[in-house]
């Protein structure tokens, strides 16, 4: 019984550390997956980033149309990762990899493409990060809010879906 008690205060202590530190698991729109791969532009050997990736839907997505390319899906909750790395290994998808780990904490300068729904709050925060370690060229798509500070070089809109936001990081900034 204790056993059962500890498991579930260990799921609850994950989402709620989780929620606090960027943002609520809400995720993003199925029928947007297309326009994120499209705004992605992933080539072979290029890698993809989400941070914060709840299920790890958007990674699965990413990796299956993205041949050639690495998927990293981030995610602070253990019970989210656990979920993610499951559905992934059960998709039989062979570039992608979920992490426990939190974005503030790891190293984005060998990453091409970085996908965030988070809160605008988190996105502000996370800027300096971005832009200190993002090489040149590296494209950031935000979902439903844009970074703050920063200019998008696309949004896209489509009816009745969020808006997507794609910023592509210049050489100087």
């Amino acid at each position: 019984m204790w056993i059962l008690f500890l498991f579930g205060f260990i799921l609850l202590a994950s989402f709620a550390y989780a929620a606090n530190a960027g943002a609520p698991w809400v995720p993003t729109w199925k029928k947007d997956f297309e326009r994120i791969v499209k705004l992605a532009d992933l080539k072979p050997g290029e890698t993809f980033i989400e941070l914060g990736c709840g299920n790890g839907r958007v990674c699965r997505a990413v990796a299956a149309r993205s041949k050639g390319a690495h998927v990293i899906g981030l995610e602070l909750s253990l019970l989210q990762v656990w979920i993610a790395w499951l559905q992934s290994r059960i998709s039989g998808l062979t570039n992608i990899k979920i992490k426990l780990g939190n974005a503030f904490h790891t190293n984005l300068s060998s990453v091409d493409v970085v996908y965030m729904f988070l809160m605008p709050e988190t996105y502000e925060k996370i800027r300096p990060k971005l832009e200190k370690e993002l090489k040149p060229g590296a494209r950031v798509i935000t979902y439903v809010w844009p970074i703050p500070g920063w200019t998008p070089d696309v949004v896209d809109e489509a009816e009745g879906s969020q808006k997507i936001y794609l910023f592509i990081k210049k050489p100087n900034g």
